[in-house]
């Protein structure tokens, strides 16, 4: 059944959700699974239809003859709310028509949205934004200080089960007035900002359903927010939505670049500046206060390209019915494909891939507690590095969309310091140098450790190919190295919840391949600190050592750039030096775009829905 939205004068219409909370730990790369570890990598723990369709539907509305930008998508939505968003298709609708205080800008920074500024107070402790005056609902009703208190109240009630269940645990939230909302932190921490990104619900016609009650409210069938664009209609098959001039007019369009739209992207490394991710603070730590307004220039679209007056998603349940559409000029743009689908679809004339870096560090996590002895020391876990030919991994597993991880910091992220870390070549022989140099022996029957009868053997747990293709592809890529160079290696898939709830969580394990969102402001904290064995936080590898958590501490801590930086660059020395997990990779998020649309950009992002940070500035051939 189709749902057609109200339709009326702007401000009167109907909108839907845009869900970018900051889930960190996603191991098996799937959010849903991770109700207790999602939120652990972040702030203080911040972070309707049927079966989908294989050809899209022509006219979606009844405005549909209108010029829309067409894009395929991989999936199909099941809830438009920023809470209780599921899939992909949900969260590409949701980051379209709902919004939060502030969003991501060019070049990894964060800028004003529903508020016009913020001042930071206490050493970061503190974060009070002034909501705009010309912020409204779609619905016409004003956005005020009690539409973000019920949302991150409704984030915090243990009745909530979405995917930031864990959010905000830290965060006491205020209304000071009706303008004005008040954050203040237990552990100050420099991603909040990040944090703040959270899509708002809107109280006026929420605030009489609960937490429980949110997933099955008729709220999702015609959803009102506050984005760029409201949700005209949508079932299992496509949705339609249109510009919200009085978004579209609050916002500053974010700059790009002509060059990096007019040929495929070769993946870019972006630099962040570190003043995005965290307010400029003082040496002395005094209160900062965010521009009211960011100056954002855009550069002119070619002749005959026009704004957006319209998006179209069309949804498919199989990957060769949304390609063939692509082919045949029936959409503009695919998402949801696997890195070699991507590829090939790029190579359709009058096309080009768009690689957006993701913040989704893949390792190999070594279960260092007491009863996995070897595990726990170094000369193992650098030769077990040695061991795995990661760039031919990328070029398999990746279709080389990806870099090779050195540290579980983004080589895309402000964070990022080259200087700091020696990239590990593969190398069998270096490997075998490495153990043969702490006293292990190699014989026909494998590899010994010191005084041992028994050829060390390990079991690799991973994800099942149907949760997480890209993981699993990627675990039997290692055992394959692993086992060329003498390993004797077991390979056991298993379901989500055995993979998290019943071997990782308790630690029952011997190595396993995992899925990391470490952020856009990067917070290894949760993934490594010592508490975080035991609190709830993702540290399933066990490590516990003092002169790690200090400098984990001092990363994420709210501070001035420079002394971020230089935090940052010493926590990944160590981690280099250590090797207390094994890093593989970064993926990129591929899009394939047709030449008929001017104007995405890539940058650095956590979720795909990321990808229309910059749509504002996004123009679509007049002709096509």
């Amino acid at each position: 059944m189709r749902r057609d939205l109200p339709r009326g004068e702007v401000g009167r219409g109907a909108g839907t959700g845009t869900m970018t909370t900051r889930d960190r730990l996603i191991v098996a790369a799937l959010a849903s699974l991770f109700v207790g570890f999602a939120a652990a990598i972040g702030l203080p723990t911040l972070v309707p239809g049927g079966g989908a369709a294989s050809s899209p539907a022509v006219s979606p509305s009844p405005s549909a003859a209108a010029v829309a930008y067409r894009e395929g998508i991989l999936g199909r939505p099941t809830s438009i709310d920023p809470l209780t968003a599921t899939s992909q298709a949900d969260r590409d609708i949701v980051a379209l028509v709902f919004s939060g205080l502030v969003r991501l800008g060019p070049d990894g920074s964060v800028v004003p949205d529903l508020a016009s500024g913020w001042t930071v107070g206490g050493a970061g402790s503190t974060y009070t934004f002034t909501i705009r005056s010309d912020a409204i609902w779609q619905d016409g009703a004003p956005v005020t200080a009690a539409d973000v208190v019920y949302t991150i109240h409704t984030l915090q009630d243990p009745a909530y089960t979405g995917p930031a269940a864990s959010s905000w645990r830290e965060v006491t939230v205020a209304a000071i007035d009706a303008t004005t909302v008040r954050f203040t932190l237990k552990t100050p921490v420099a991603s909040f900002l990040q944090a703040a990104r959270q899509p708002l619900l809107p109280e006026h016609l929420l605030g009489g359903v609960s937490a429980a009650g949110l997933a099955t409210a008729t709220f999702n069938d015609a959803p009102v927010g506050t984005g760029p664009y409201r949700l005209v209609s949508w079932d299992a098959t496509a949705a339609r939505l249109e510009p919200f001039a009085a978004a579209v007019g609050r916002l500053p369009a974010a700059s790009a670049s002509p060059a990096s739209s007019a040929a495929p992207s070769a993946s870019p490394e972006r630099s962040a500046s570190p003043v995005g991710a965290s307010p400029s603070a003082t040496a002395s730590g005094t209160p900062s206060t965010s521009p009211a307004t960011v100056a954002s220039p855009t550069p002119m679209p070619p002749p005959g390209y026009i704004a957006l007056p319209a998006i179209e998603f069309h949804f498919y349940a199989a990957a060769g019915s949304l390609m063939a559409d692509y082919r045949a000029g029936r959409l503009d743009a695919a998402s949801g494909l696997t890195p070699t689908d991507a590829l090939a679809l790029a190579a359709t004339p009058g096309s080009r891939l768009v690689d957006y870096p993701r913040t989704t560090y893949t390792g190999v996590v070594l279960n260092v507690r007491p009863g996995h002895p070897l595990l726990a020391e170094l000369p193992v876990r650098q030769a077990l590095l040695e061991a795995i030919d990661r760039p031919a991994i990328i070029a398999s597993v990746l279709a080389g969309t990806g870099r090779q991880a050195d540290t579980p910091i983004p080589p895309s992220s402000w964070a990022y310091d080259p200087t700091a870390v020696t990239p590990v070549a593969y190398s069998a022989t270096a490997a075998a140098k490495t153990l043969k140099a702490a006293g292990w022996t190699k014989t026909t029957k494998g590899w010994f450790a010191p005084r041992s009868k028994t050829a060390f053997s390990i079991e690799l747990i991973t994800p099942d190919q149907v949760s997480n293709p890209i993981v699993f592809a990627t675990t039997n890529a290692v055992a394959a190295d692993w086992r060329r160079f003498g390993l004797k290696v077991t390979v056991t898939a298993l379901t989500p919840h055995d993979f998290v709830d019943s071997r990782l969580a308790p630690g029952k394990y011997d190595a396993a391949v995992v899925d990391v969102d470490v952020g856009l402001d990067p917070d290894l904290y949760p993934f490594l600190a010592s508490t975080q064995t035991t609190t709830g936080g993702a540290n399933v590898s066990g490590v516990q050592i003092p002169a790690l958590d200090a400098k984990l501490i001092a990363a994420r801590a709210y501070g001035p750039a420079a002394k971020r930086a230089a935090a940052f660059r010493s926590l990944q020395t160590y981690l280099g030096q250590t090797v207390l997990s094994l890093p593989l990779f970064f993926r990129d998020e591929p899009v394939v775009v047709s030449d008929r649309v001017w104007g995405p950009t890539p940058r650095e992002i956590a979720d795909p829905s990321g990808r229309f940070w910059d749509v504002l500035t996004w123009r679509l051939a007049s002709g096509r």
